[in-house]
């Protein structure tokens, strides 16, 4: 069904216009008046002729050579592409593409508006605006639905969770009664006059129907079911001291936010004032309601005085931390994430690689905005300041919010009113990583003949297989590691402490580039990353940490066959590469 061109004109007044024997020094000072560019020129029965433009002015009088008093709106009538109300918007938006304005009539063919390719761009900024507040909206409901899911470790019990979601989609009790009923109509139609059904053939065939429908994941769900999620009965109990609010009062509301949001979708018609004005005070309740959320999730988010100094401490350092000191430990230990960045990298990588650097006992970091754009040497754009919805963990539609997922952390709290958002791991990358890396570090020390570090895995995406030399400072690992672009790699990651060092020892091994290849009997990755202090030589293969269990088993072995071959290639240029230096 085509959208009409009336939802784009609906609240305009009527057209400021001409007509065809006025001036043309009448028609350019109406619109000097009103910052129009053209004005419509119609008759006396409010018929469109055509459309006088600044343009078209300057050409009459350029031909004519006479004085622009002396023009008439006839001498620089230009001709205008006429539209109904009832016609397709998007037929009108691609003719906007030619031209810089259309004239909109009514069935009896008067001039009853004009669109602009301005108007057009407002219309629908305008929309994506109240799309954006009821994302926010939406996203908030998330944020609610998770704080009632907490486990007492303060992160998201996912069985039950699913046990709620199961509650309100389609596995329910309620339609397997429905199920039920239509089975027995069915029966009566085909003349088999049964007053029940037999309960486990009943069982067996809603399953037939149910069990190739896969259960929705919490992010799957449409708004409806957020808002059933949190009215449900067994849920509404959290939320109602929190909110402060009957169950009955919220319900409107939300029905009310439901129904403007499907307009919006479906391009029903132009929302009215109310409408967008119940958006905006639902937006700015919820947001009021952020901060008892906050304090019943103390436990979960808070960041320790000291660990806050750390943090701050961090950020403040524009080269990425990559020696720390261990507690109780005089090694010091390379953090090896330090990568180059490509002309199509996204500008929010270095955080997603500033968020990898965090030590493996730091599971939550809390930056203000301004923090951000120090790490991304960038602005954050204004909605990211306006819309709780920005910092969504959004995994297809928000290109930035991929960056700190992929480098396995979440956005978990933000707080538009003081401009910080809280950052946690996540629990379940984290565990997958404990688990790969615990795996392929026992697999080494069965397998490989050199010393392979005692360590157990963190929960990063990475982890130092073994390090030169092997007591004392670390100088440069050999590492596995996982990257943000779903790529797996055994690398030599170089870190002094030194730049200028580091990039000498690079240097030293890249002058040797073609016997070293040979000897491995591939081509390597050579990174000397020069705007970071550490380089890499490295190679890559396809995978991530979210593969199949064959996949991974796959990648375990790749990794155990190239880092003994290129421990043992490497080892002996390194060692003398970093005597050298």
């Amino acid at each position: 069904m085509p959208y009409p061109v009336q939802n784009l004109i609906e609240g305009h007044g009527e057209p400021v216009c001409v007509q065809s024997g006025d001036s043309a020094q009448k028609a350019l000072g109406l619109m000097v008046e009103h910052d129009f560019s053209q004005l419509p020129i119609i008759d006396d029965s409010r018929r469109p002729i055509g459309m006088i433009t600044h343009e078209s002015i300057l050409r009459a009088f350029s031909n004519f050579g006479a004085n622009v008093e002396k023009l008439l709106v006839d001498d620089a009538v230009i001709k205008a592409p006429i539209y109904r109300l009832e016609d397709d918007l998007f037929e009108l938006l691609d003719r906007l593409r030619d031209t810089n304005a259309v004239l909109i009539v009514d069935g009896e063919q008067k001039l009853t508006g004009i669109v602009t390719s301005y108007d057009s761009t407002e219309y629908f900024r305008r929309r994506a605006e109240d799309m954006m507040l009821v994302e926010d909206i939406e996203t908030m409901l998330k944020d609610l639905i998770l704080s009632a899911h907490i486990d007492s470790n303060g992160n998201t019990d996912w069985s039950k969770l699913r046990t709620a979601i199961d509650n309100i989609t389609s596995s329910s009790q309620e339609l397997k009664k429905k199920y039920a009923k239509a089975v027995l109509e069915y029966l009566k139609q085909v003349e088999h006059a049964e007053s029940e059904v037999n309960p486990s053939a009943l069982e067996y065939s809603y399953n037939q129907m149910v069990s190739k429908e896969k259960p929705k994941e919490f992010d799957q769900l449409t708004l409806g079911e957020y808002i059933a999620l949190m009215l449900h009965p067994k849920q509404w109990e959290f939320y109602e001291p929190i909110l402060k609010i009957e169950q009955q009062a919220f319900q409107k509301l939300m029905d009310g936010v439901r129904e403007t949001r499907n307009a919006l979708a479906h391009f029903r018609s132009e929302i009215t004032a109310a409408q967008r004005d119940q958006l905006r005070f639902c937006t700015e309740w919820l947001t009021h309601h952020q901060n008892p959320i906050a304090l019943n999730l103390t436990d979960s988010v808070r960041i320790d005085k000291a660990l806050q100094i750390v943090v701050e401490d961090q950020v403040s350092n524009k080269d990425s931390v990559a020696i720390y000191q261990g507690e109780g430990d005089a090694t010091q230990v390379i953090i090896p994430t330090e990568e180059e960045f490509g002309a199509s990298e996204s500008r929010y990588a270095p955080l997603a690689i500033w968020l990898q650097s965090r030590p493996g006992n730091i599971d939550r970091v809390q930056l203000s905005f301004e923090e951000i754009e120090s790490i991304i040497d960038s602005d954050l754009p204004t909605s990211a300041r306006r819309h709780r919805a920005w910092w969504a963990n959004d995994p297809t539609s928000h290109s930035h919010s991929q960056q700190w997922l992929n480098a396995g952390w979440r956005s978990s709290f933000v707080n538009l009113a003081e401009e910080r958002v809280t950052f946690a791991r996540i629990a379940e990358r984290e565990k997958a990583y404990i688990r790969f890396f615990g795996e392929l570090i026992a697999e080494l020390r069965e397998k490989v003949k050199f010393h392979v570090k005692d360590i157990s895995p963190g929960g990063q995406n990475w982890v130092v297989v073994s390090s030169l030399p092997e007591k004392g400072p670390q100088l440069s690992v050999f590492v596995c590691a996982f990257t943000r672009s779903r790529r797996f790699r055994v690398e030599l990651y170089i870190d002094t402490g030194d730049k200028v060092a580091n990039k000498s020892v690079f240097d030293e091994l890249n002058n040797q580039k073609a016997s070293i290849e040979t000897a491995l009997g591939e081509s390597l990755a050579w990174e000397r990353i020069d705007d970071k202090r550490a380089c890499r030589i490295a190679l890559y293969c396809e995978g991530a940490i979210d593969g199949s269990k064959s996949k991974l088993t796959t990648l375990r072995s790749w990794a155990v066959e190239k880092m003994t071959i290129f421990y043992e290639v490497l080892i002996a240029p390194v060692s003398q590469a970093l005597q050298k230096v």
